[in-house]
């Protein structure tokens, strides 16, 4: 090891072994303290943070350890038992496309893990789940010796720093932290899944499929019509969350809003290709719906998910109804979003900030929405996109991928046309580029796409994958993205789609994607010859 205990600030990381605390204040220099990185959700539930505090021995080397301990009769075991104990926190100067190990030594006094969930681990960005997330799993029991635990990974693109996170998660009981050490050295091996893929040009897609045939599609959107209809509960309200399940009990539980905003859409884009008015009376009545459970802070359902996506679907009902009412409701779902504290999980800002630049694409008002998109509203997906065209962890997810390139087409398409918007808009297309690759590269044959990247051969529907892939194609003209698209309507129309959405427990669910997928392809077809 380097002799990093004689000066503390020796190699990449200062004081790594955390014997320097000129000041006093039980913080070693050079690392900040405070809760994990669900710290703002956890302040409300102080009582499970467990606690983290400098200590004069046991040290790996030297005097000093960092020590993270979860009481035992830590409370709220049923949600997050002792869910990121308390972290301290370094932000080191990087390289971009760089490999790097990251260690530590470790000494469990008598930590019980959660199943096999005891771990610490190293990120390379502000937030959970941000580029080049690596994980240190720590599953040792109690032995009595200090062990050293390492990963390896690789930062991004635009990835100029990485911010080790010493803490805990899903422990219960007393660890030893000492040694730090990042090391720009290591070999990552990449999967075929994990090689970089151009910002540039577009790869040729690996499956051809042939045009859908809009009447056919119109066939099943009336059939998952008539099957929505025996769970409608007027006034725009359809299932529960646990009925979209398959769990009993759901029809005494409140309605679920993705049950009524997806369905304004899908609803909304069946009655534009076959004029059927009680298609466009649900998609009205789905629409009031969001507008009076919208609360006076601007917020639909949560604050960036529900809110996103609502906020998109009301615009769909105002450009098909004329109705002001639902402009305004998406004012101040835009009004929340100049003023929400961004969110951890930056596919949730996305889906809050398409929402908003579709307000002001609709309104004129790119202004009054500018300036948040200099905040990491938006900045974190920019930055934190992978080599290999998506994004990590939580957000690798197909339909949050989708949500992410969706809202940089909304972006794309609202962007004043004045020369100084060229570069920005330059910049978005690589983006898009890059994320479109990763969706031609891991497709599946039968069409559709996996649910979590690298896993391939498996796909899985999610309702975000159609709306994408045609705001790709409306936005850019791409023939890859409507090759995408002809392969995900295919995909959907058989019965591998129904079968991975274990039939028939989540039947109400599929049935609701499928109706939203279903009627917005019908919409775009009315529009895009072939």
């Amino acid at each position: 090891m380097c002799s990093l205990v004689a000066t503390g600030f020796s190699g990449l990381v200062k004081n790594s072994s955390f014997e320097i605390d000129a000041d006093n204040d039980r913080v070693p220099d050079g690392w900040t303290h405070g809760a994990g990185h669900y710290g703002r959700w956890q302040e409300k539930l102080k009582k499970q943070l467990g606690r983290g505090s400098l200590v004069k021995g046991p040290a790996a080397s030297g005097e000093h350890s960092i020590r993270i301990s979860v009481p035992k009769n830590n409370e709220g075991k049923y949600w997050n038992q002792g869910w990121e104990g308390m972290s301290y926190r370094q932000k080191v100067p990087t390289k971009p496309f760089t490999t790097y190990t990251m260690s530590m030594k470790v000494l469990n006094e008598d930590a019980e893990g959660l199943g096999d969930y005891a771990f610490l681990y190293a990120m390379a960005g502000e937030h959970r789940q941000s580029e080049a997330f690596a994980t240190i799993r720590f599953e040792e029991k109690p032995t009595g010796k200090w062990v050293r635990k390492s990963v390896v990974f690789q930062t991004g693109r635009h990835s100029h720093y990485t911010v080790l996170s010493v803490e805990t998660r899903w422990n219960i009981g007393t660890i030893h932290v000492d040694d730090v050490e990042l090391q720009e050295t290591g070999k990552l091996e990449l999967n075929r899944w994990d090689q970089p893929v151009s910002m540039n040009r577009l790869l040729p897609v690996k499956h051809k499929f042939n045009r859908p045939d809009s009447t056919e599609v119109a066939r099943r959107f009336a059939a998952h019509h008539v099957a929505s209809e025996t769970r409608y509960r007027g006034n725009g309200t359809w299932e529960s969350r646990a009925t979209l399940s398959g769990k009993p009990g759901g029809e005494k539980q409140p309605p679920d809003l993705r049950a009524t905003y997806q369905r304004v859409e899908g609803y909304l884009g069946a009655y534009a290709h076959t004029g059927n008015k009680i298609y466009l009376q649900r998609a009205t009545e789905g629409a009031q719906h969001l507008v009076r459970v919208q609360q006076e802070n601007g917020i639909i359902g949560d604050a960036y998910y529900g809110s996103g996506q609502a906020g998109v679907a009301l615009i769909h009902a105002w450009q098909k109804t004329g109705n002001k009412v639902f402009l305004e409701t998406v004012k101040r779902v835009a009004n929340h979003f100049n003023t929400v504290e961004p969110s951890w999980n930056y596919n949730y800002n996305m889906m809050l900030t398409e929402a908003a630049l579709a307000w002001a694409r609709s309104t004129n008002n790119f202004e009054t929405v500018s300036d948040r998109l200099e905040t990491e509203m938006l900045q974190s997906t920019l930055r934190e996109q992978r080599p290999w065209g998506g994004w990590a962890g939580h957000n690798s997810r197909i339909g949050y991928h989708c949500a992410n390139m969706s809202a940089l087409c909304q972006l794309h398409q609202t962007l004043p046309k004045q020369s100084e918007f060229d570069q920005p808009r330059a910049t978005l297309r690589r983006h898009i580029v890059a994320a479109l690759n990763r969706m031609i590269r891991e497709q599946v044959p039968a069409g559709g796409f996996p649910f979590n990247h690298g896993q391939p051969g498996t796909a899985r529907q999610n309702s975000g994958i159609v709306p994408a892939l045609i705001h790709v194609h409306e936005t850019f003209g791409f023939e890859q993205a409507r090759q995408l698209l002809y392969g995900q309507m295919a995909y959907l129309s058989t019965d591998a789609c129904g079968k991975y959405y274990w039939l028939p427990k989540n039947r109400n669910h599929l049935e609701m994607s499928l109706l939203h997928s279903e009627g917005l392809f019908l919409q775009w077809a009315s529009t895009s010859p072939e």
